[in-house]
């Protein structure tokens, strides 16, 4: 969980920052350690914690948007932040296996720090290259399907998808869940709440914001109804 200084040291941080690289600040600030360090964990890794902090602040079931892909429909999306929450976190760089053409071919699965190293390519171009890092073992057709199949099997979280139904429509869509997203946009609305409740204290009392973000919610809280009395 964050106090209202980590929360807004987050929110300005990550304001200035690409999706990939906010996602790392969020990160270091569930886990500690260096954005460095937590760049090396996996995706799916990465957003099973994210989601975990998304719960502590939002609950297990938040609302969410999106557009329908067929007919542009926004759609109200509840999502299971608590399933994504229970997956499994794997230690950063594990190797592991599965069989494809009758062999076994060793992977790693994909890091933030991959992702860093491909901005800017093309998807394909950068889909076939995410691949060929994280294969340990010289990659064939079938060696891809299958060790894309396994990556999804061992970190489900960096697959998730929204089996969403247009009532306009009628069509039926598998979307992809974004954890880092609607964490972001948590922080953004949390952010706003704490800067207004600073400058609504400051005004009335004079103290500064540390002095303000020092003290407890509900302490925060009942100077505030009492600044509005």
């Amino acid at each position: 969980m964050l106090g209202a200084r980590e929360l807004l040291a987050v929110w300005e941080q990550g304001s200035a920052q690409d999706p990939v690289r906010r996602a790392l600040t969020m990160l270091v600030a569930v886990r500690g350690g260096t954005a460095g360090a937590a760049a090396e964990l996996d995706v799916g890794s990465r957003d099973v914690l994210l989601a975990r902090l998304l719960l502590a602040i939002a609950g297990g079931t938040i609302p969410a948007c999106a557009d329908c892909p067929a007919c542009g429909t926004t759609l109200d999306v509840p999502v299971d932040v608590a399933a994504v929450a229970a997956l499994p976190v794997l230690e950063p760089g594990i190797r592991l296996t599965a069989r494809a053409d009758g062999r076994k071919i060793t992977f790693r699965l994909p890091t933030t720090a991959d992702l860093l190293s491909l901005r800017g390519c093309a998807y394909r171009q950068a889909r076939a290259a995410l691949l060929r890092r994280c294969l340990i073992d010289e990659a064939g057709p079938a060696t891809v399907v299958a060790a894309e199949e396994a990556m999804e099997r061992a970190a489900p979280a960096g697959a998730v998808d929204l089996l969403v139904c247009c009532p306009d429509c009628g069509r039926t869509a598998a979307l992809p869940l974004d954890i880092p997203a609607l964490l972001w946009a948590e922080i953004q609305t949390r952010a706003a709440v704490v800067l207004r409740d600073v400058h609504q204290l400051a005004a009335s009392y004079g103290w500064s914001e540390a002095d303000i973000l020092a003290l407890s919610p509900s302490r925060r809280a009942s100077y505030l109804a009492l600044a509005g009395s």
